[in-house]
């Protein structure tokens, strides 16, 4: 497995705007919003597939797979939530 270098222009800091990754240009905020919502569509995806096993319409494989990808995916929001719970609490201690 090849693993890139970092690009050094990943962070694009500009007045009256945030950090930026590379070319997309969206927001922090944005992307994390982005996240909560695909998160929330593989749940609701799983939901769906879980109606449709009990009522012999969906694959029972399909299913599960659905509900580990929907369960994988808030394991990761949650561990991105911590990070930045954690960052806030550093930043907050130190001195000004």
């Amino acid at each position: 497995m090849k693993i890139a270098a970092t690009d050094p222009n990943w962070v694009n800091l500009q007045e009256g705007q945030g950090a930026k990754g590379p070319g997309n240009g969206k927001e922090f905020g944005n992307l994390l919003s982005e996240m909560v919502n695909e998160v929330n569509k593989m749940h609701q995806e799983s939901n769906k597939k879980i109606e449709g096993s009990l009522l012999g319409q969906e694959d029972l494989h399909e299913t599960m797979l659905s509900l580990e990808k929907s369960s994988l995916g808030l394991k990761v929001l949650l561990q991105v939530r911590n990070k930045m719970i954690q960052a806030y609490e550093e930043l907050s201690r130190m001195p000004l």
